[in-house]
């Protein structure tokens, strides 16, 4: 145990002790109460948007609350405007936190004096120590238990100022010698704790018995300790986060229980997997590009499809809602734990462009071209021109094939917008090329004659004309025609030469609907 003496050598003189932060933090009255705790190191991960999403939700679903703290700590590995960008990402995305100020402030570097407070208690009560362990001793340490084959760690035998007597530090302190705080620990590695995790159930691990570092020799406390005095004061009632924090959780454990906080529920997400060469692996910020949430976003994979799919790795059951409930609301469906993955989510690309697909199709005419618009004026100058030169026109051509109760479904991504619609603008048309299949005699007819029909009609009337009108140019209405007449077309070709002549492309939406955005005179252009 250290008097105030040692105490106020390392902190100064605190404001307030451990007790005042009892005080002035009340209980939460929620039954959960969760957050995200990211680091700002950079981008935002798609795993770790995943955690965000599940934790929100489950707050959402269960009316209780989901706050954001930033984990900034680690001053070394803190990117400067990253803590701006996540925001706007969790923003983007629709993820909404409740800061409630009464738990403030949100940054650990804002809670210096609420960390110092707790590790003055823990010296006072001998549960702490200052450690002036050099690093050249650290590394001879190591080398010892590597050769020997035991654990590395300060812990034992090894944790060589773990009795240190008060007057000792002080002096060493004041002679300028660097030091940590350590964590002194009472376990024993050789017995093990039970401990249950809401999504793998019970877990039996082995308890800590490492001196920890605790308060770095910056003055800044470790993540792990920040991570329990945090969660204490700020209410947090279920932790939610990746499976390879379960290895923390015996330190964690020992922690809590050391401060006196009550240990709050537990739920280890397994990591997001990719496929490879047969094998299933951790989606990586290195080797993958859609670990990156930024990636998808450039891609236009629109923010409603992302979370569409990221839910359905969260619940088995989602997609099953998701089809059958043909919109983007995910507010009316109940993340459970029960439908939790217990063996590694697979991402897959293909799986989330197909359920991107799914959700372009469904989403409100508006709410798309909004979308579009947004997107393009970031990463498509081109296609963002024609947007708003014409908002209307390009309305019109987001709507082809949408007013059925199965609507088309033609885009995965944003970025396939330009190539598929520019042929509706001049300027990129009459720059376009594509090798007409057909005798030159044969299109110089079929031109002739579809400009006797009018696309004014309703488009049913419209198909059974020109189905008239082909046969009386000796195209075949069918195979069975066709084989029995000896015909060399069919009304097939006869629709693909007009589609050529309009389109540049022998594939396209609703040829009707087609005619009617590019209208009367622009048609007659394009055929002359």
């Amino acid at each position: 145990m250290y008097s105030d003496k040692l105490i106020n050598r390392i902190f100064g003189q605190l404001p307030h002790d451990m007790a005042y932060y009892e005080k002035i933090y009340p209980k939460r009255k929620e039954n959960m109460v969760v957050r995200f705790a990211p680091s700002p190191t950079g981008f935002l991960h798609t795993g770790s948007l995943y955690t965000a999403l599940i934790n929100y939700k489950l707050a959402y679903d269960n009316k209780g609350v989901f706050y954001l703290r930033i984990e900034d700590t680690d001053t070394k590995r803190t990117v400067e405007g990253s803590l701006e960008t996540l925001k706007e990402q969790l923003n983007y995305f629709g993820i909404e936190y409740n800061n409630d100020p009464t738990y403030a402030p949100y940054m650990q570097s804002q809670r210096k004096d609420i960390y110092n407070a707790c590790l003055a208690h823990m010296l006072k009560e001998g549960l702490a120590y200052p450690c002036f362990l050099t690093e050249e001793e650290i590394k001879s340490i190591r080398n010892e238990q590597e050769a020997s084959g035991n654990r590395t760690g300060i812990y034992g035998v090894y944790a060589k100022y773990r009795d240190i007597k008060e007057e000792d530090a002080i002096k060493l302190i004041d002679e300028g010698h660097p030091y940590v705080i350590r964590l002194k620990s009472n376990g024993d590695f050789n017995k093990r704790f039970k401990i249950v995790d809401l999504l793998h159930g019970e877990l039996s691990l082995p308890e800590n018995d490492f001196d920890i570092v605790i308060y770095k020799n910056d003055k800044l406390p470790t993540y792990h300790f920040a991570h329990a005095v945090d969660d204490h004061f700020m209410g947090t009632t279920h932790v939610i986060r990746g499976e390879e924090w379960i290895t923390s959780l015996p330190i964690h454990y020992e922690l809590f229980n050391t401060l006196g906080f009550e240990l709050p529920y537990y739920l280890h997400l397994d990591s997001i997997m990719k496929q490879e060469n047969g094998n299933k692996r951790k989606l990586s910020k290195r080797k993958d590009p859609e670990a990156s949430v930024s990636y998808l976003v450039e891609l236009g994979y629109p923010k409603e499809a992302i979370v569409n799919y990221l839910l359905c790795l969260a619940n088995s059951n989602y997609e099953e809602y998701f089809m059958s409930s043909k919109n983007n609301d995910t507010h009316n469906f109940k993340l459970t734990i029960e439908k939790m993955s217990k063996t590694g989510a697979l991402f897959d690309i293909a799986k989330m462009s197909s359920i991107s697909k799914e959700t372009i199709s469904f989403m409100n005419i508006d709410v798309l071209v909004k979308r579009i618009e947004d997107w393009s004026k970031k990463y498509n100058n081109d296609l963002y021109k024609l947007i708003v030169c014409d908002r209307s026109k390009f309305k019109a051509i987001m709507s082809i094939g949408r007013s059925s109760e199965n609507p088309r479904k033609e885009y995965e991504r944003f970025d396939q917008i330009f190539d598929k619609v520019k042929f509706f603008y001049n300027e990129y048309f009459d720059s376009m090329e594509f090798l007409m299949p057909y005798d030159e005699k044969l299109v110089s007819k079929v031109k002739e004659a579809f400009l006797t029909i009018s696309f004014k009609e309703p488009e049913d009337i419209w198909t059974l004309k020109l189905k008239e009108l082909s046969s009386s140019l000796g195209f075949a209405k069918n195979k069975k025609e066709k084989l029995e007449l000896n015909l060399d077309y069919m009304f097939g070709d006869f629709m693909k030469i007009i589609r050529i002549l309009l389109v540049k492309s022998d594939n396209s939406p609703s040829l009707y609907e087609i005619l009617n955005i590019l209208g009367d005179n622009e048609v007659r252009r394009r055929l002359a």
